[in-house]
């Protein structure tokens, strides 16, 4: 989406779709002032009655060599501080994901196993979903991060602790074998 016109009043001018009625934030690696704008004003338009949507809260996405990129979640407080509410997140912490699939599908939690590389998504919402959790050190998150979890008497920080961890995803293939 192009600024239609040089100016910040030619901005808050140019027409909207009537049938609109959310705004969804997902990684978008073409993500603008001008989609910042359109976003705040579909919101604004629509009241509390147009959807505030957010994939994920991820603040970086890591690469390989240890770099990051930023994540959805900057995108999405971007759009949540411009609109001045918050997102509904479908996608991990939120159980919303979970509860969809196990909807479609005979899932039994005592029987599933979330794998992931981030505390504050994935094994947040397989401990949330009661579902038994493997921590991957190939992420973002270190031992000593869960250890510091561990240790502590806070709740919340106790539902970010894996029931396991491997170094790798490659650990579990000779497992995945028999």
């Amino acid at each position: 989406a192009a600024l239609p016109g040089p100016a910040p009043a030619d901005w808050a001018q140019a027409p909207l779709d009537p049938a609109v009625r959310a705004v969804l934030v997902g990684f978008d690696e073409h993500f603008s002032y001008a989609k910042l704008c359109q976003a705040l004003r579909y919101l604004l338009r629509g009241g509390p009655d147009c959807l505030l949507v957010g994939t994920n809260r991820d603040h970086r996405l890591p690469l390989e060599g240890g770099t990051a990129i930023p994540g959805t979640g900057c995108l999405v407080k971007a759009v949540e501080t411009a609109a001045q509410r918050e997102a509904f997140i479908v996608g991990k912490p939120n159980r919303y994901m979970f509860d969809c699939v196990a909807s479609e599908f005979d899932i039994d939690p005592a029987r599933t196993i979330m794998v992931g590389d981030r505390l504050d998504t994935d094994i947040l919402m397989g401990n949330s979903c009661g579902l038994t959790t493997l921590l991957t050190l190939t992420g973002v998150t270190t031992l000593d991060e869960v250890k510091g979890h561990q240790e502590s008497d806070c709740p919340a920080r106790q539902s970010l602790v894996p029931d396991y961890y491997v170094d790798s995803i490659a650990d579990l293939l000779p497992a995945l074998g028999d």
